[in-house]
């Protein structure tokens, strides 16, 4: 799959340098909690909802942003990702728009670059992604390995494994996307 060959040479590749100076800040949030019952068939998983809980979370999501705070709202395709969003656009009055960026690592780079290019740094949006994929956005944005405890970010637990991010209650905030720091400065996590 793409993003299995993806993950091993992003994980290598330097992060960002030339949207630092320009880019909206990026509020990264997990699709709320899915259904546990659901078909067992991988081609069918991209249809999974939400539970109930998953549910009331969006909710709860759409409540941490004011009019005029977002300027877009960038998820998966997934429906559990997109139904995620929903409550948030609805409060806003903004389209979703699927990115690519929100399911495949090799997507990311790109994706920024055209975000600092279409938004000012005065703007903010929001990505609704996979636990998966959550690390790889805050790793590309410049979130150094020694944070991802603060961040809630499993290490990967063999070389080829996924990094993962625990929970479905986190909202990452990146100020700016740079070179890897030392520090976490750029980014925030909070709990909604």
């Amino acid at each position: 799959m793409q993003i299995r060959l993806a993950y091993l040479s992003f994980i290598f590749l330097p992060t960002l340098t030339s949207v630092a100076w320009a880019q909206p800040t990026i509020y990264i949030v997990r699709h709320a909690e899915k259904l546990t019952m659901w078909l067992d068939d991988r081609e069918l998983d991209a249809f999974h909802p939400l539970s109930t809980e998953g549910v009331m979370r969006a909710q709860r999501l759409a409540e941490q942003f004011q009019p005029n705070e977002i300027a877009a709202i960038f998820s998966s395709r997934t429906t559990r990702a997109l139904h995620t969003a929903l409550p948030l656009s609805h409060k806003l009055k903004l389209p979703v728009e699927v990115a690519e960026a929100c399911m495949d690592t090799a997507a990311i780079a790109d994706f920024y670059k055209k975000l600092a290019q279409r938004f000012g740094p005065e703007k903010s949006v929001v990505l609704v992604s996979h636990s998966n994929i959550v690390p790889y956005l805050l790793r590309k944005a410049g979130l150094p390995v020694s944070c991802f405890q603060e961040m809630r970010i499993k290490p990967a637990a063999a070389p080829n494994a996924w990094l993962l991010s625990e929970g479905y209650d986190n909202i990452w905030q990146i100020k700016k996307t740079s070179a890897p720091l030392k520090s976490c400065e750029n980014f925030t996590r909070r709990t909604f």
